[in-house]
This record gives C-alpha cells, structure tokens and sequence, in this order.
C-alpha cells in the first residue's frame, strides 16, 4: 500500500459538493418523479442555479475513478478477510448512522407509507444492491459494492497480481454495451430474460461504470509500477468510454432549451471530469511531493475526505425536507436553501468526527470476536492468506 494521497481528499470533496448542488440547486424541483423530487413536492425553485448545477451529477462519475484507484491501492498485498474488513468499517457506521435521519424526515414530511418506508430502510441499512432505497443516492453504493466484489474474488483466488487483466475486463464491459446501445438503440429493453435483466441492472453489473473503475486502477498501476504500452492503450481508452458515458448522461439530465443555446452546456461535466481525472493521475503518480508538511494540514485534508460520505448520503432527502419546511414556513428560498446546505456540512463534520469512530469502533470490535473465530476453523486459512501484489 503506497502513501495516502492527500489532494484526492480535497477532489473527493469536492465532487460531493457537486452532487450536493446538482440536487439541492436543480433537480430536487426540476424532477418531481426523483427521490429528491418527491421530498421537494414542488416547494419552490431555483431557475437562477441551473446553468452552474445541472452537471453536478458529475461528482459522481469522479467519485468511481478515485474509487479505483483507491481500493487498488488498499487491496494491494492483503488478504481477503483483511479486505472485506476494511470495506465494511468503512461503509456501515456512517449508513447506520445517517439512514435513521433520513427515515425521520420521510416520516416526518407524511410523503411516503410506513409499510413502503420500511423496506427502502432496510435495503438501505444493509447496503442492498436493489433498490428502491431510503434515498436515491444509495445507488452508487450498489455500484461500489460490485467492483469491491471484483477485487474480493481477485484477492480470495490468489490472483491480485492480475488486476491489470480486471481492468481490462471491466473496461470491455463498458464498451460493449455502449456498442450495443449505439448499435441497438432501445431495442434491448425489449428482448427477454436474461437480456431485459441486464438492460435493467446495466449500472450494478459494471456496464455502464466499469470504465471510471478501471481508469482509476491504471492510475494506481501508473504510481505503482512500470507502465507497458497496452497500459497506456487501456487509460486512452477509458477516457474515451467514460466521455462518452458522460454525454449520454448529459443527454438525459440538460433541460432541452439549454441544448437550443450552445454547445459549451454539453461540454462542462467534460471538462470538469476530465481535469479532476488529469488531477488524480498527477497527484497519485508522487504523493509525497503533494503532502502538507504540517502535521494539522494532513489531519485538515483527511477530515474533510472523512466528510465527504455523511455528507453524500444526507444531503438530498434532508436538504429537501429543511427547504421544503422553511419556505412553507414562510422562509425566502435562498435562505431556505443556504440552511439546507449549512445543515448537511454541519451534520457530516458531527458524522465523521464524533459518530462514525464510535460506531466503528463497536463494529470493529464485534468483528475480530467473529474473525477469531474463522481464524480457528483450519478450512478457512485461505481467508487470511495474502491475495497477491500487482505493485511489482
């Protein structure tokens, strides 16, 4: 495992600060069908915001390549129980923590039935890879838990060392459904099981975002070994699928009148994609050049990557109840809407510094009862056994 990369904290952030203005400042009043839409309930609108946030859905796509680089990097020489470890003290505490106040504003606006509330919650608290869930942004994480699954069975068969064949795998993924859509437009949502399951389930399957993932393990190669000329191929090639990725994204969400005016409105999730993508390849080549040398500096950078997740996760549901109360409450909008954004900075830096580490550090606890108990049963050493290294 290399150093942490410092900066990545910072894009992180960033890229949820773009999410966060995509729902709050557009599509929680432009959609209505939305999750966010259905908690908005038309309470006001934002038509000023649109042009600087209907692309913020791009944080998401930034969030799938640092992912990549991420989890190569953690996976790089653990062994497979080491990992699911990590993955799940990472995941669960905040989830735990930030599903119960999103289930209390459902509960609390009267938007949603208990009976249908109850089943989104659960999907949710367990990290259910189907939907629907208590909140519309947990689909990433069904995306996340995929490719974690990917390097789990890497890890678990010894064959780590092969990651690079991975990224090829979850890159041709994407190709051949973006061929496929191009080749076949709306034509495979009409064939039968089992191709009407995949056409429904193209995110969760990688074929769709395999490309952002396998961007992001290329960069960590590129920081961690020499880089062969199919390498180079392989990162020339995801850009180009994860831009045309982007476009087909930018084709549903960009408000038709803005397509009428000029192409520079299709170009802005680009160029912000690519630039935060050239950062991370930059940055992650030598981490230690861009290190704060001040002890506080480093521990300032890590806590706001730490924010990010909270911050992901209550932001669009809760954003919407808090503009949603205050307007009718008589509130003007923008205050209603600088509260809204006040209150899910505020409640992720309590999330990450106060309520994660507590429920980690039960989770933690709970788990090394359970895996010293693993470790006892001789038919599952090949759990603690070191997947392999592709750092060589």
């Amino acid at each position: 495992m290399r150093a942490h990369v410092y900066p990545l904290d910072l894009v992180r952030f960033f890229a949820a600060l773009s999410v966060v203005s995509f729902h709050l400042g557009y599509y929680g009043w432009a959609s209505s069908a939305s999750t966010v839409g259905t908690m908005w309930a038309g309470a006001t609108a934002f038509p000023e915001l649109l042009p600087m946030t209907w692309f913020g859905w791009i944080g998401v796509q930034i969030f799938f390549v640092i992912s990549g680089f991420v989890i190569a990097n953690s996976a790089n020489g653990v062994s497979p129980i080491a990992f699911a470890k990590s993955r799940v003290l990472r995941l669960f505490p905040a989830v735990w923590l930030c599903a119960p106040v999103t289930l209390a504003a459902w509960l609390i606006s009267g938007s949603e039935t208990t009976k249908h509330l109850a089943g989104e919650f659960l999907r949710s608290v367990t990290l259910w890879i189907f939907g629907p869930w208590i909140d519309g942004v947990y689909w990433s994480l069904a995306v996340e838990l995929i490719f974690y699954a990917v390097i789990f069975v890497l890890l678990l068969s010894g064959q780590f060392a092969r990651l690079r064949l991975a990224a090829w795998g979850l890159l041709t993924l994407s190709v051949l459904y973006f061929t496929a859509s191009l080749l076949l437009p709306n034509t495979m949502s009409h064939f039968g099981a089992p191709w009407w399951f995949v056409y429904n389930h193209a995110d969760v399957l990688q074929l769709r975002y395999g490309c952002y993932f396998a961007l992001g393990i290329w960069f960590w190669l590129s920081s961690a070994r020499a880089m062969k000329p199919l390498d180079w191929l392989g990162i020339a090639i995801a850009v180009g699928v994860c831009a045309t990725e982007i476009v087909a994204a930018a084709s549903s969400f960009l408000p038709t009148h803005m397509r009428e005016w000029t192409p520079i409105w299709w170009l802005a999730p680009e160029v912000i994609w690519l630039s935060a993508a050239l950062l991370i390849f930059v940055v992650s080549r030598d981490p230690e050049r861009f290190m704060p040398q001040a002890p506080a500096a480093r521990e300032w950078f890590k806590h706001v990557g730490q924010m990010t997740y909270p911050l992901y996760l209550t932001h669009s549901v809760c954003g919407a109840f808090i503009v949603r109360n205050l307007v009718h409450a008589g509130a003007n909008r923008w205050l209603a809407l600088a509260a809204a954004v006040i209150f899910a900075l505020c409640f992720a830096y309590f999330i990450a510094r106060l309520g994660e580490p507590a429920v980690r550090k039960l989770l933690r606890g709970l788990w090394e009862k359970v895996e010293a108990a693993v470790r006892r049963t001789p038919r599952l050493a090949f759990l603690f056994k070191p997947g392999g290294s592709a750092a060589v």
